[in-house]
């Protein structure tokens, strides 16, 4: 077998062939380094092992300067001006996380500061920072260790689910009185849109290539199916190759190793009671308590849902249901029974449970959009006895529930699901059964299976 240069973003490369090594079920492969445009699938449980990314690193770093002036302007200026009986006001991203806190809800205010401003925004600014010093050629060991944690911070920024939520808000508002869209709306529209062109046209290994940190020398793996089988182990942030008896830290970025996240079960079953207990009082209790011209009453999230209807906006009222009150079920339902097969061991269908994985770990974030549009309502609405919005306790236990679901998913390891099959009676190593269409078996061998490569249009 070809010696095995790293494995970034779950994935081995060799120097003279690539081998990659699943991060969803472990499984080795061989295949060419992905072409541009294409994208490589692994056989075994469907997940995406590479891209072929058609841009250089000046090109990344034009699109990321781009998206971080976008971004100063979407947090420079009002979001929304609202005039309501004489009376004007303005709001803007920091400035409903500056009412949040003074009206004593800290932690709905730090939920946005963190998801909206301080996530992005330390992304891009460490982003410009790193392609700059690739883009001169200045290679440093700070450089990796910077990337993992810019990498942690991209996963917690949420701002295209802000953004769906300022249009709730703004539907909402308009149904009320004038409302007229801000500068920073805009600003907003084209940073989502340069953002995604500059995470989309940067592959991570890229960076980890250009960093220049020497790379580690594992054993030669001996006819395993999977990397642990072969006696290797991945790093979780960058994906450096090492023998799976080392202990010390990642040689590239100093992250923990492990071969399986550990106590995975245990901490998953922990996150997901408890965002089970705290879906009833976020359902129950009100989540805002709403003053129009000295008239109170109190909203739960669907009361919102019933009001889109009743206002004749079934799409808005759909989304808010789907995204409130469906997806967190879908979530509970789906991580409990993953949980359960991996307890039992079962081996049943696993490439279909690695599916329902990866479905429950992309939707999880837009459950959010409820509590970013309370914030504007919140921000916009301060008028006194004429008209105010002031959170309630159910808004605190909606966004502690959505962020303890989303810990849920992201401490699941999915490679568990796979170990079962793995250790079937009488499955020879380099076979796998039950994952394959038609429920086939076919031989990997060795050095492990060809990937599957993808060309537009062709999946």
């Amino acid at each position: 077998m070809d010696h095995i240069y790293w494995l970034l973003s779950g994935y081995c490369v060799a120097k003279t062939a690539l081998m990659l090594a699943c991060p969803d079920c472990d499984l080795l492969h061989r295949a060419a380094a992905p072409a541009r445009r294409t994208m490589q699938l692994c056989v075994r449980c469907g997940a995406v092992l590479g891209r072929g990314r058609p841009a250089t690193l000046d090109t990344a770093l034009a699109l990321y300067v781009t998206a971080l002036i976008l971004f100063c302007l979407a947090n420079a200026f009002p979001l929304m001006t609202l005039r309501l009986h004489g009376n004007m006001r303005e709001a803007s991203i920091p400035g409903c996380v500056q009412i949040l806190a003074t009206l004593g809800w800290p932690w709905l205010s730090a939920t946005l500061l963190t998801t909206v401003i301080l996530g992005p925004l330390v992304h891009l600014v460490g982003m410009v920072v790193v392609l700059l010093q690739l883009a001169r050629g200045r290679r440093r060991a700070w450089i990796a260790r910077a990337f993992r944690i810019l990498e942690e911070f991209r996963s917690w920024g949420m701002t295209e689910v802000f953004v769906l939520g300022v249009m709730v808000s703004y539907t909402k508002l308009a149904g009320m009185t004038t409302v007229k869209p801000g500068l920073a709306l805009y600003a907003l529209g084209g940073f989502l849109v340069a953002a995604a062109l500059a995470m989309s046209s940067l592959e991570p290994r890229t960076v980890w290539e250009a960093a220049g940190v020497p790379e580690a020398a594992p054993p030669q793996a001996s006819g395993g199916l999977t990397a642990r089988r072969a006696g290797l182990q991945a790093c979780p942030a960058c994906g450096l190759v090492a023998p799976l008896a080392q202990r010390a830290p990642c040689a590239r970025c100093g992250a923990t190793l492990h071969s399986r996240k550990p106590d995975s079960a245990t901490r998953t079953w922990a996150l997901l009671i408890a965002s089970a207990l705290l879906y009833i009082p976020a359902n129950v209790l009100p989540v805002t308590h709403v003053v129009q011209l000295g008239r109170a009453h109190e909203d739960t999230i669907l009361s919102g849902v019933i009001y889109f209807l009743r206002t004749g906006s079934w799409p808005l009222a759909l989304l808010i249901f789907v995204a409130s009150v469906l997806v967190p079920v879908v979530k509970f339902v789906v991580i409990s029974y993953l949980l359960l097969s991996i307890r039992f061991r079962s081996r049943w269908r696993p490439r279909r449970r690695a599916g329902l994985y990866r479905l429950t770990e992309g939707v999880g974030r837009w459950s959010m959009v409820d509590i970013y549009a309370i914030s504007i309502m919140v921000a916009m609405l301060q008028m006194g006895s004429m008209s105010s919005v002031v959170p309630r306790p159910g808004a605190m236990a909606f966004a502690t529930m959505v962020v303890a679901t989303i810990m849920a998913v992201r401490s699941f390891d999915p490679r568990l699901v796979w170990d079962a099959m793995d250790s079937m009676p009488g499955l020879r190593p380099g076979m796998e059964r039950g994952s394959l269409r038609g429920d086939e078996e076919r031989p990997t061998g060795a050095g492990g299976p060809p990937s599957v490569i993808l060309e537009p249009g062709n999946g």
